[in-house]
């Protein structure tokens, strides 16, 4: 997951250094992410991951470090079904 997310910030946000040399909490406003970036960033997450992020998950917050953004992915990302929740009531 994380080399995907530093593929897409090197994609779409122009940051002074490649994120592959970041680590997981550095703040990538301060290197240089700006709001549009941060939204090219969340509309190619979601794009690449197949989630849509929840209102309340767009905001700057969600985009400002790699683990930020994987745990915004994470949250986005359906529960998996659990076989005794198949159950069909007899």
């Amino acid at each position: 997951m994380f080399a995907t997310i530093q593929t897409i910030i090197d994609q779409e946000a122009k940051l002074a250094v490649p994120a592959a040399h970041l680590t997981l909490r550095a703040d990538l406003y301060a290197l240089g992410l700006t709001s549009f970036d941060a939204i090219r960033l969340i509309v190619a997450i979601e794009r690449a991951f197949k989630v849509e992020l929840a209102r309340e998950m767009l905001k700057r917050e969600t985009v400002a470090s790699i683990e930020s953004i994987a745990r915004a992915i994470q949250a986005a990302q359906p529960a998996p079904i659990v076989a005794e929740d198949m159950r069909i009531a007899a």
